[in-house]
């Protein structure tokens, strides 16, 4: 329709699609990590079950919803923020960053909600090994056991995971 090659149209559009896959990924990935953690080690407590809950709504709902939704409310209704309009970050570094964090904040809670519940079970799953107790009983700091032992072991399926849905943001 524009009889203009393609490439050179994915080209001028290539540095905002980089940005908002890239907030969007530090986001969701350290909320999912960090959330299924926690969920993990409070597991059948109210706290377990009220973050598998967001989870729950976080992963249910489309993204164009909570767009929207965190559009009305913190744009128009409470305006805390002036309506996005995209802005290189080199123009002017203020206005990209209100620009871009609803953006973030959509894709980053859908994304978020399954990195928690990944987490959260390879968590449980590693925890309860014999190494775990091993190192319990030599008597390591909790936070050894969990970050060093745990975490490590359990992240494997996270990075592939993380891997692909970065390659299908940029996509």
């Amino acid at each position: 329709v524009r009889n203009e090659p393609v490439l050179g149209m994915i080209g001028e559009r290539l540095p905002a699609t980089i940005f908002l896959a890239l907030g969007a990924f530090v986001l969701f990935l350290g909320f999912g990590v960090s959330l299924g953690v926690y969920s993990a080690l409070r597991r059948g407590k109210f706290q377990d079950k009220t973050v598998m809950g967001i989870s729950l709504v976080g992963y249910s709902l489309p993204s164009f919803f909570i767009g929207l939704i965190l559009i009305f409310f913190v744009v128009l209704k409470w305006k805390l923020l002036p309506f996005p309009s995209y802005v290189q970050p080199w123009e002017d570094p203020v206005k990209f960053l209100q620009t871009m964090i609803l953006p973030w904040l959509t894709l980053a809670l859908v994304y978020a909600a399954f990195y928690i519940r990944l987490t959260r079970n390879q968590m449980l799953e590693t925890l309860s090994e014999d190494y775990i107790r091993t190192a319990r009983a030599k008597g390591l700091p909790e936070s050894t056991v969990i970050g060093k032992h745990g975490l490590r072991a359990g992240l494997t399926p996270i990075v592939t995971a993380a891997g692909l849905d970065l390659a299908g943001l940029l996509g």
